[in-house]
C-alpha cells in the first residue's frame, strides 16, 4: 500500500527539481545571452563613430546582466536549499521505519 504522504513528498521533489533548474538555468543563459550580446558590442566597436559610447554601454549592460542572473541563480539557490529542508522535514515526520506505536 502506498503511503499517504507520498504526493506530498512528490510535489517536494518537484520543487526541487525546478528549483535547480532555475539556479543551473540563469547560469547557462547568462553565458548565451552575454556571448549573443559581444557579437553586437563587437560590430559597433568596428565603427569609429560608435568605438566609445559601444564600450560604455557594453561595460553597463554586461554588469547589468550578471546582476540580474546572478540575482536569478541565488533565488533557484535558495528555493532548493528551502525544497531540500522542507523534503526532509517531511521525511522525518513520515519516516516509515519509526516505531510509533
Amino acid at each position: 500500500m502506498k503511503p499517504t504522504h507520498s504526493n506530498a513528498h512528490w510535489w517536494l521533489g518537484v520543487a526541487d527539481l525546478l528549483a535547480h533548474g532555475v539556479q543551473h538555468g540563469a547560469v547557462k543563459l547568462q553565458r548565451i545571452h552575454l556571448s549573443v550580446a559581444d557579437e553586437s558590442f563587437r560590430v559597433l566597436e568596428a565603427i569609429p563613430a560608435t568605438r566609445h559610447s559601444s564600450r560604455i554601454v557594453r561595460v553597463c549592460h554586461h554588469e547589468i546582466s550578471r546582476l540580474s542572473y546572478t540575482g536569478l541563480s541565488l533565488a533557484g539557490r535558495a528555493a532548493a536549499g528551502l525544497a531540500a529542508r522542507a523534503a526532509a522535514g517531511h521525511a522525518r515526520k513520515h519516516d516509515l521505519n519509526v516505531n510509533n506505536s
